[in-house]
């Protein structure tokens, strides 16, 4: 008897067990990658003819609203905005001419607090702190939480680009406005993050009026001079320099270093823009690289659209969705087309012409939400 109940007690827990699973709830989805609800565009704008910027937004599945920062605030998103960037909830928009970074909610655009700062000219982020660099000199860091700000950190003449990795903030100090002696004070700042102090400064002769900067997953870090060589530059884990390749614009397909799409490999996209102005006709090509070999991919990635009519391309920088690999780049209405609203050519993670979208005056930048 002591038997046969042992095996009707394991044959009621067997059958309880088959219910338990039969009754689970089902496995929840995973979170959407960053860029599979849309996007924002920030638009500068133009202050010389007393156009504000504005952001956009575009949803995945084309609806485009204008202007949603002032429809979210009520108030202009101010002059000279700069690109934004998404960290955790939050997106963090400089804005050069209003002395300020906007901290939004990233999902309605809703003003949650703003900081005062000098010429914001870039912002990067990692490890609960936003950094900002400031075009009078300086680097400011603003904790995530509590929207404070540090005293300012002196790193160089006119900081511009900006970006983390290996547990360092590099920041492009362009020494822009030394045209005269030929920037002769650029370098590229590196900053402690642990102790928020600058340790060293890195010079190379090819190095002069520094720009634009972006991360991989590799721990390199690239910068442009477009303005001088129109070269990209790699600094490596151990802060060496080395030219890669010419180049005007450059992204990573890790957009903020903070989706989890990072896509079968870390890559590089370049743009090399040569304009001729006495003729406002600009030429590109267009290359990829793998960012932890550094091995070329493909040349002429980007592909013309067969409907050329009327077509103008001046890009002002580039942008890839971590989500499929699509890159955007955003560009004004010809080579002095900046006081006419813009557009952005969207290209397959093949490199395929996608399609065109129209935007503000001088779209400066796409932030995947």
């Amino acid at each position: 008897m002591l038997k046969q109940l042992k095996f009707a007690a394991i044959a009621l827990l067997v059958a309880v067990g088959f219910t338990a699973c039969s009754d689970d709830e089902p496995t929840p989805a995973p979170a959407p990658l960053r860029g599979e609800a849309g996007m924002y565009v920030i638009n500068q704008g133009n202050s010389y003819g007393n156009v504000a910027g504005a952001l956009d937004f575009i949803a995945q599945n084309g609806t485009k609203t204008d202007s949603v920062f002032f429809k979210a605030n009520g108030q202009l998103i101010g002059d000279a905005p700069q690109k934004p960037i998404i960290y955790g909830s939050k997106m963090y928009v400089p804005v050069f001419a209003s002395n300020l970074v906007w901290v939004l909610d990233a999902n309605t655009a809703t003003v949650i607090a703003s900081v005062q700062t000098n010429q914001p000219e870039a912002v990067c982020a990692s490890n609960g702190h936003v950094y900002i660099s400031n075009n009078d000199g300086f680097v400011t860091r603003i904790d995530t939480t509590t929207y404070t700000k540090s005293t300012p950190l002196a790193v160089g003449p006119n900081p511009y680009g900006i970006a983390a990795a290996n547990g360092k903030v590099y920041v492009a100090c362009s020494d822009a406005n030394n045209y005269g002696a030929g920037y002769a004070n650029s370098a590229i700042a590196v900053i402690d993050e642990a102790t928020f102090s600058k340790v060293k400064s890195i010079t190379n002769e090819g190095i002069t009026d520094p720009w634009e900067m972006v991360a991989d997953n590799s721990g390199n870090v690239y910068v442009t001079t477009p303005y001088t060589a129109n070269k990209v530059w790699k600094i490596d884990a151990n802060d060496n320099v080395s030219a890669l390749c010419d180049g005007t614009y450059i992204a990573t397909n890790t957009q903020n270093r903070t989706s989890r799409a990072t896509g079968k490999q870390d890559l590089l996209y370049v743009i090399h823009a040569v304009t001729d102005w006495n003729t406002y006709t600009t030429t590109i090509s267009s290359s990829v690289y793998n960012a932890a070999t550094g091995a070329q991919l493909s040349n002429n990635f980007l592909q013309t659209p067969a409907n050329t009519a009327e077509y103008t391309f001046a890009p002002i920088c580039m942008d890839v969705n971590p989500a499929n690999g699509d890159i955007y780049v955003c560009s004004d209405n010809g080579s002095n087309g900046y006081a006419k609203p813009g557009y952005i050519n969207v290209y397959t993670s093949n490199g395929a012409f996608s399609k065109r979208i129209a935007t503000g005056i001088h779209p400066y930048g796409v932030i995947f939400k």
